[in-house]
C-alpha cells in the first residue's frame, strides 16, 4: 500500500527543522564569522557592536537566498522528515 504523494501545510517548518538545512545554516554563519574575524578581534566596543548588526544583516541575507519563497508548495514525498 503506498501513499499518494500530497501538498503538506507544515513544509517549510519541516524543511528549516531539517538537519541538513540546520547543517547548512551552522556553516553559512561560522564563514560569515570567519570572514570578519580579524576585523572583530581588532575593533573596540562600538565597533563590535557594529561588526555583530553587520554579520547579523549578511547572514540574514545570504540565508533569505537558501530558503524557498514564501509561494512554495511541498510534497508530502519530497520534504526531509522527521526521525
Amino acid at each position: 500500500m503506498s501513499m499518494k504523494p500530497r501538498f503538506v501545510a507544515d513544509g517549510a517548518n519541516r524543511l528549516r527543522s531539517s538537519p541538513e538545512f540546520q547543517a547548512r545554516l551552522r556553516e553559512l554563519r561560522e564563514s560569515i564569522q570567519a570572514r570578519h574575524a580579524a576585523e572583530f578581534a581588532e575593533a573596540g566596543f562600538f565597533q563590535r557592536l557594529v561588526l555583530r548588526w553587520r554579520i547579523a544583516r549578511e547572514f540574514r541575507r545570504e540565508r533569505q537566498k537558501i530558503e524557498p519563497s514564501r509561494g512554495s508548495l511541498y510534497s508530502s514525498q519530497i520534504v526531509a522528515r522527521r526521525v
